[in-house]
């Protein structure tokens, strides 16, 4: 535990006590139906870049399907952990979670769950820790409607295809880009693309194609992304 602790004061400059705690909290014994180690958590604490802790209750998940509000937290971070409390009477809303998070988790991204057995539900029985936060991470794209009629026209081409673009990006830039969940607004033109910093919303680059939209023009998109990344992490860097 001291390890845990060590390292949360490490990597913190407020509400250090408040945090430690929490985070100690998430720990699941060798004797719980699923064990998160200590060493799980400073794992996830040691990777470059900033950590969050979310709490949250078993009824929020209606509530998550419109807000999507762990979604755009986990296309943020590198490592995903989290930490779930049973009464002998939560397994199908630990369930709901556990295949929510799964299924909108990428390949580049740690994700570890634990279950620890409890009497009574805290206040809050889900604690879930991001951490590898990243700037180059922390992005929007604002799509046009013609964009985003061709982007989500078709899953089989477009998901395989932007997944290799994240790759490609990734090794130019030596950093895990993670996927950047397009958003249509309808406040932009037809072929127009905005990149937005999550953390103060600003626009950082903004391009717009005049060629007819199909699966080629696209290319010239993700060309457009391709250098627009490159520049940001030489400025972040």
């Amino acid at each position: 535990m001291q390890k845990l602790i060590d390292c949360v004061k490490k990597n913190t400059v407020k509400n250090t006590t408040e945090i430690q705690s929490c985070i100690s909290n998430m720990l699941c014994s060798s004797s719980d139906p699923i064990p998160l180690s200590e060493d799980n958590l400073v794992d996830a604490l040691e990777i470059e870049g900033e950590f969050l802790v979310l709490k949250l209750n078993y009824s929020d998940f209606e509530d998550e399907q419109k807000s999507q509000k762990i979604k755009y937290k986990i296309s943020q971070a590198l490592s995903v952990i989290v930490s779930y409390e049973d009464d002998d009477a939560s397994y199908e809303d630990i369930e709901k979670f556990v295949k929510y998070i799964s299924n909108i988790s990428d390949d580049k991204q740690n994700s570890t769950f634990g279950i620890k057995n409890v009497d009574k539900l805290s206040e809050f029985p889900i604690t879930m820790l991001f951490s590898g936060i990243l700037p180059i991470n922390q992005l929007k794209i604002s799509v046009g409607k013609g964009i985003h009629e061709l982007i989500t026209s078709d899953d089989n081409y477009f998901i395989p295809r932007f997944a290799k673009h994240r790759d490609d990006i990734s090794k130019e830039v030596g950093i895990p880009i993670l996927p950047v969940l397009p958003m249509f607004d309808e406040k932009l033109k037809e072929n127009q693309v905005h990149l937005v910093d999550l953390t103060d919303e600003k626009i950082i680059a903004e391009f717009e194609v005049t060629q007819k939209l199909s699966k080629d023009t696209a290319e010239i998109y993700l060309l457009k992304l391709f250098y627009i990344y490159k520049v940001l992490v030489d400025e972040k860097q």
